[in-house]
């Protein structure tokens, strides 16, 4: 508009001047054209610069990829351009790092052994990972819901529940679907208005499990050690106190003070052979005569079953060989046919047989006794750990370690262990051993801690 009105005025006041005047409004005329021209060609061409660079910010906003923007150097713009170039390169570079670190921290959380579940403060789950699908055995959905539909168990929920509601950190140990766990709900706040509950799961079942064993140990150990070491002093003190003169009485009790040093000579012989089982028992193999050694063996426990009225049936081939260590053979032998004796019944039996493969062959031992029950089969070789038939009513003595050294001796061959029972019916070993065995050297064996 200005540029009409300045137009009209010029045109006005050429046509009342005279003629020199007029060339040289004239003149003026054209030079405020050629500018005006100018102007809005400049503003024309710093709005498509800036409609470029407006353009570029908005996709990088919305982690779009557009393409740099080149200006040349004596452009007014060059400098700007630069830096949005730049802010963009540097945007790609954090993102990169950050997509990275996701994939970390997913990959992390997929592979952690420790349940994970993330709660906001409106009670909803945030996040997940496979391990807390496996403790809670339920599908975890991704989307954000409460976190109720997945926390079934009462104690857990409550847990959580404190935390949300008191806003402190709560823990302790429970029991969830079978597997003792540590339960932890971490009370995190990044505001005064957000807030997060972190609830971890550990699985400690293991732990509790070889704290028990160790209570046990001690329990059962003393147990042991007391009845002899009792019975010895008690029957001492007898005599000293006169009984020595009854000679009916003496023999009596004599004869209790042997058998009873006999039963703790053989606990701590028990003690000793774990101990060196731990600290390292070198394999001598050699081509022994199974069939001959188990034949010793029933001669040698045929006095102890005629005693407790149990048939030994020796079904295994005298002329049977196989590559083994014949001192540790002898050991396993003795010790699971003597349980198999001492946990029969009159007139049960204990049946031997074999059976071979081309890789492997296996010495079966099955006795007719009192068998052992479902709770008690999974920790028969836990070191001095009774079953309850035999440790409660007494029915049979011994130091509690026989299988847990056959376990030993048995794993030190290469071999393997297997136990089947049933209360009242009677309890069948299976012993699996290579038919080559390879030299052990003589590392210390924890594994039945």
């Amino acid at each position: 508009m200005w540029l009409i009105c300045g137009l009209a005025n010029s045109v006005m006041v050429a046509l009342v001047q005279p003629a020199s005047l007029t060339s040289a409004w004239i003149v003026a005329w054209l030079i405020g054209l050629l500018e005006a021209v100018g102007i809005a060609f400049g503003l024309r061409w710093a709005d498509q610069r800036i409609g470029i660079l407006t353009k570029k910010v908005e996709g990088i906003r919305h982690e779009e990829e557009p393409a740099h923007v080149l200006l040349s150097p004596h452009d007014p713009f060059q400098q700007l351009a630069l830096q949005i170039n730049y802010l963009q390169t540097h945007q790609r570079k954090i993102q990169r790092q950050m997509a990275g670190q996701n994939q970390e921290f997913a990959t992390l959380l997929d592979y952690l052994p420790i349940g994970v579940m993330v709660i906001d403060r409106y009670r909803k789950v945030e996040l997940a990972n496979p391990a807390m699908e496996q403790f809670l055995q339920h599908k975890i959905s991704p989307r954000r819901h409460p976190f109720t539909q997945d926390v079934q168990q009462f104690e857990l929920a409550s847990l959580i529940n404190s935390a949300l509601t008191e806003r402190q950190t709560q823990q302790h140990v429970l029991k969830v679907n079978d597997r003792t766990v540590d339960a932890r709900a971490i009370y995190t706040a990044t505001s005064q208005d957000y807030f997060q509950v972190l609830v971890l799961l550990y699985d400690v079942t293991e732990v509790y499990a070889v704290e028990q064993m160790q209570m046990d140990f001690v329990s059962n150990a003393s147990h042991e050690l007391k009845t002899p070491v009792t019975a010895i002093s008690g029957f001492a003190k007898t005599l000293l106190a006169g009984a020595q003169n009854d000679p009916e009485k003496r023999s009596e009790f004599l004869h209790i003070i042997d058998q009873q040093s006999e039963r703790l000579v053989e606990l701590i012989n028990d003690v000793l052979t774990i101990s060196h089982l731990e600290s390292g028992n070198a394999v001598e193999v050699s081509m022994v005569p199974v069939g001959q050694q188990i034949a010793t063996q029933v001669t040698l426990l045929a006095p102890l079953a005629q005693v407790n009225q149990v048939t030994l049936v020796n079904q295994v081939d005298s002329a049977f060989m196989a590559v083994t260590d014949q001192r540790k053979l002898d050991q396993i032998l003795k010790n699971v046919m003597s349980n198999a004796i001492k946990y029969n019944r009159p007139g049960g039996t204990v049946t031997l047989t074999l059976a071979q493969t081309p890789q492997n062959w296996t010495l079966t031992i099955a006795d007719t006794g009192i068998g052992i029950g479902p709770q008690d089969q999974l920790r028969v070789f836990e070191r001095f750990y009774r079953a309850d038939v035999s440790h409660s009513n007494q029915l049979v003595s011994g130091s509690g370690l026989g299988l847990a050294i056959v376990r030993e001796l048995v794993q030190s061959l290469n071999g393997k262990i297997n136990l089947q029972s049933q209360l009242g019916v009677g309890t069948t070993v299976i012993l699996t051993f290579p038919v080559t065995i390879a030299p052990v050297d003589d590392t210390p064996n924890t594994d039945n801690a």
